[in-house]
């Protein structure tokens, strides 16, 4: 019997990339089309109401530590003031239009990702990456496979490349068989030293 791995049509890997994604429901998804440029404000708008939701949240939970435990609720608070700072990086980056890297388990056929945000098979996910500098930035719409609860608010995300071209998939197999490469040398250089 063969194992997942040996059914795979193409090689899948870990990589860090620059990679940005946006969680549509199947409404959103409907009404909403993947840009066919790299329109970063399509990707920031979405992380920045998400952040938005999210702080209002906290801010009220830690009101309601508050009552009853004032020493906990100021530890929340530093910790939120922490976020903050780590927040206004963040929108630099996205205002100089850097995408940031992030690792993902890619395919030509479809990515892996850990994400802090809830979604369902019925989703869609639209992605920007770029493999390196003289690949140009590839906006596709994935398919939600699977859904994984890791724990707390976070979630593996198995997603199918909806529509992909026959150069872009060739760009991903060359791209990682680059990295297979660079990966056996660089073992090689370590069992040469041990």
């Amino acid at each position: 019997m063969k194992t997942d791995e040996e059914k795979r049509e193409f090689v899948r890997m870990d990589v860090q990339i620059p990679f940005l994604y946006r969680i549509l429901s199947q409404e959103e998804a409907e009404t909403t089309k993947c840009p066919t440029f790299p329109d970063f404000t399509y990707f920031t708008d979405f992380i920045a109401g998400e952040l938005a939701d999210l702080d209002q949240t906290i801010s009220k939970a830690v009101d309601k530590v508050r009552e009853q435990y004032p020493e906990i609720a100021e530890t929340l608070r530093l910790l939120e003031q922490k976020v903050e700072i780590n927040r206004e990086r963040i929108d630099a980056v996205y205002q100089n239009e850097e995408v940031p890297l992030r690792w993902v388990n890619l395919s030509a056929t479809g990515v892996g990702i850990t994400a802090n945000v809830s979604a369902k098979k019925s989703d869609k996910v639209d992605i920007l990456y770029r493999l390196d500098n003289t690949t140009p930035i590839v906006l596709l719409r994935c398919e939600v496979i699977d859904v994984t609860h890791i724990g707390g608010t976070r979630n593996k995300l198995s997603l199918k490349f909806d529509r992909i071209s026959e150069k872009n998939m060739r760009d991903i197999v060359l791209f990682l068989q680059e990295k297979q490469i660079e990966k056996a040398r660089r073992k090689k250089g370590i069992d040469k030293i041990s």
